[in-house]
Order: structure tokens, then C-alpha cells, then sequence
């Protein structure tokens, strides 16, 4: 058995499919008179996303006055005997990437309701075990957005050998991860600037939403997307395969993450010239 999956030509065309996808999803959360609550990632997978979803909005601007944007992690810097999130201003932080998601979001549906930085949720390093309350207590998460590290699988800051039963709390930041997080947010100068532990959501946190899509692009993450299609099962050591245990998951790639699958070998052995 493998995950549900699609591969897109191009991240655009990936990104343009998962907006009219949530789209859809605000439409019918509006008409039924009840919240959308979203989980996403800080970081670069889903900007395309984000930017594709921003586009359409301007196009056709609704209400998002019902939407809830839920962070899935943050770094945790040390305070007393206790941890804080980072100041928002600091070129790392998540809830800076929330905020800028939210203000695009804002900006594409005037002159509607958007939303503001109050509809952003983000955990808190100093009571993480809250978060999955305050989840549950909104009737949950309906779409989580899930991005896969490019060296070791990890989800949000969940590293390898996190349990499924996991939930929010701190971890101690695998140094893979933290050399991905290099990439992800280019002003730290070596890895002895990123921060060592984070406050993130759990594998059982994430398996709590209603649907899970997996969004995978860009040739650096081929390998990933590769190992991740082949497990048929969930495995500790490469987080991302607890999308084996949920029900309602897909995964999406472009053409240059599915790079390695064998159904992308297949079709270069069929296209290319007898």
C-alpha cells in the first residue's frame, strides 16, 4: 500500500490546484455557518501555496472572517526556568511567517472582511501542552498542511523516533533538522545560529485533522518524497509516514520531488525515443 498521491508539472500548477482545493473548502465552511480551521508550516513550502490562494482571493474576495490559521511549531528560546518564543521581529520566527501570511491573505480580499492577527494561533513554548485544547475545544483542525524535512522526514520539529501518540510540547531539535531550518530561513550564518529546541505539535496532533495533504516540491526533496511513497507503513525514524495511520491524507508533488518515484522512471522509459 502507498499514500494517495498527484504530481503536477510544475510547483505553480501544484500551488494553483491546492488554492481552488481550500477555496472550496472556505466556501462550503461559509455556507454552513461554521469555521475553517487550517494547520500550516512556516517556511517555503507552502508560500507558492499561500501566493497562489492570495491570487484567486483577488480575483473573487469573500469573507474569511471565519477562517483560523494554526501554526504547527516555533523555536523556543530558554527564559528563566522555562522557554519563550522568539521576538516576532526576529528573521526566524513562525509566528512572523503567520503574520505575513495572514496580511496577504487580508490584502487580496478587500474591500471584505479579512482576517487579523488574532485569527493566527501559534503554540506557546511556556504552556505547549495548552494548544491541543484550545484545538480540540474549536472542533478541530479541518486541513492540515504538512511539509516533509528534506534529510531526515521530520514534520513540523517532530524528529525521527517521535511516537504516534505525540503532542505538543518542546523538543530538542535534531541537528538535520536544524540544518534544514538553514534553508528554510537563509539569514542564520552557520548552524551554531539556530536555535537548539522548538515547541511543535505531535504526530498524534497532526492525525487529529479531519484531512492531511502532504505538500512536497522541488528536487531537493525527491529523496524524501521518494521514501516517503515506498514505507507502507509508519516508521519513527522518518516522521512523515505517521500519514500511514490517517484516514484521510494525499500527498502532493511536483514533477522534480516525484523525480525518483518509479512511476516518473517509468514514464522517462516510455517518452523517450525507440
Amino acid at each position: 500500500m502507498t499514500l494517495p498521491h498527484s504530481i503536477s508539472s510544475t510547483v505553480d500548477e501544484l500551488s494553483a490546484t491546492l488554492a481552488t482545493q481550500l477555496i472550496e473548502s472556505l466556501a462550503n465552511a461559509a455556507d454552513e455557518g461554521r469555521l475553517l480551521i487550517v494547520g500550516i508550516p512556516a517556511g517555503r513550502t507552502l508560500t507558492p501555496v499561500i501566493d497562489a490562494l492570495a491570487a484567486q482571493l483577488r480575483e473573487t474576495p469573500r469573507d474569511l472572517g471565519h477562517v483560523r490559521l494554526v501554526l504547527m511549531d516555533d523555536y523556543a528560546i530558554p527564559a528563566g526556568d522555562g522557554w519563550t518564543a522568539p521576538p516576532v521581529t526576529a528573521h526566524y520566527s513562525c509566528r512572523q511567517y503567520g503574520e505575513q501570511v495572514i496580511a496577504k491573505l487580508s490584502d487580496a480580499v478587500k474591500p471584505h472582511t479579512g482576517i487579523g492577527v488574532a485569527h493566527l494561533w501559534s503554540p506557546d513554548p511556556a504552556d505547549p501542552e495548552a494548544y491541543d485544547g484550545r484545538i480540540a475545544d474549536a472542533g478541530g483542525i479541518d486541513i492540515f498542511y504538512v511539509a516533509v524535512g528534506s534529510s531526515d522526514g521530520h514534520v513540523a520539529f517532530n524528529p525521527p523516533g517521535t511516537p504516534l501518540d505525540s503532542r505538543t510540547r518542546i523538543i530538542p531539535l535534531a541537528d538535520s533538522t536544524r540544518r534544514d531550518n538553514l534553508g528554510t530561513f537563509p539569514e542564520f550564518d552557520s548552524l551554531d545560529d539556530v536555535p537548539t529546541h522548538g515547541v511543535s505539535v505531535g504526530l498524534a496532533t497532526l492525525s487529529d485533522a479531519r484531512r492531511v495533504e502532504i505538500v512536497v516540491h522541488g528536487a531537493g526533496k525527491a529523496p524524501s518524497a521518494a521514501r516517503l511513497l515506498a514505507a507502507e507503513g509508519f516508521h519513527p525514524e522518518f516522521p512523515a509516514t505517521f500519514a500511514y495511520e490517517h484516514g484521510d491524507v494525499h500527498v502532493n508533488l511536483d514533477r522534480d520531488a516525484a523525480s525518483l518515484l518509479p512511476e516518473a522512471a517509468a514514464d522517462a522509459t516510455a517518452s523517450a525515443p525507440q
